[in-house]
């Protein structure tokens, strides 16, 4: 582990943890016990998004909360990412854990790890999620924007491409509502190398329809998307919830990307209500 750091535990329940991947120290925390539930952060993001959720979630389950290679607390690895890198990341810290079966919920980006993990290790899933996210490639438009954000970054640094980015993903009323918060999301988004954001970025661009496995899925699947959300359109939403066998659906009204904070008691009771009938 870093220099510096240790392992940490409080009442035996709440740890903080560092694993070793792909020659760097990775990061994440468990809190709680009992079944298990692994959230994962989205794009720029860390898995502190996930605070509201957890302080819910960890009365009744253990809950894994990863921060991804080059964001939050941990080292970005050499060469480059993929969405199946990150999978490969999540899985060897569930083994770290000893984890036999969870429940897998990813934020945007996190939902796209997510889709990867189910792909390849989908008997370990009790059940796994999608909060606004989808399954689906890029298009060429997307694709487009997305290599002229990492070549903005490459001239300008992140700050500003974070900023703008953050102010594009809330509904306008919370943003007016909630400034602080978001400013203080913005400045630790900033942190970030420039490096660990260009990687992510070309990871999603590069990342391929993962259609298929939501038609396969043998274990319930649940969506949470905002019908406001430029990034994971309504449309999109529409045609994946179609897929599953089991689909737990819900679409919020006046909501952008950001649910977890957008409707945080609304998410963290959709979310809670999944696990308990999911872990019956």
């Amino acid at each position: 582990m870093p220099d510096g750091f240790k392992n940490t535990t409080v009442f035996g329940i709440s740890m903080d943890k560092w694993i070793a991947f792909n020659g760097a120290q990775g990061y994440y925390k468990t809190e709680g016990k009992g079944k298990v539930v692994m959230l994962v952060h989205g794009f720029i993001e860390d898995g502190s998004m996930w605070d509201g959720m957890l302080a819910g979630l960890k009365k009744n389950y253990q809950v894994i909360v990863p921060d991804l290679p080059g964001f939050g607390k941990s080292v970005l690895t050499g060469g480059e990412l993929s969405m199946e890198y990150y999978a490969e990341y999540l899985y060897a810290i569930l083994k770290a854990e000893k984890v036999g079966k969870l429940i897998l919920l990813g934020h945007s980006m996190g939902g796209y790890v997510a889709l990867n993990f189910a792909e390849k290790y989908g008997p370990m899933l009790a059940g796994f999620g999608l909060v606004n996210s989808h399954c689906f490639e890029d298009t060429p438009l997307k694709k487009e924007n997305r290599l002229k954000g990492i070549e903005f970054i490459k001239r300008n640094g992140t700050e500003l491409f974070v900023r703008e980015l953050y102010n594009s993903i809330f509904n306008e009323g919370f943003k007016k509502q909630h400034r602080k918060l978001i400013d203080a999301l913005i400045e630790n988004a900033q942190k970030y190398a420039p490096e660990a954001v260009m990687k992510a970025n070309a990871a999603m661009m590069n990342r391929k329809d993962k259609s298929e496995v939501l038609k396969n899925a043998q274990v319930p699947v649940l969506f949470i998307n905002g019908e406001e959300d430029e990034a994971a359109p309504v449309a999109y939403t529409l045609k994946q919830a179609s897929y599953p066998a089991i689909a737990d659906f819900n679409l919020f009204e006046q909501c952008k990307h950001m649910s977890v904070f957008e409707r945080k008691a609304e998410t963290l009771k959709i979310i809670a209500a999944f696990c308990k009938r999911t872990f019956k």
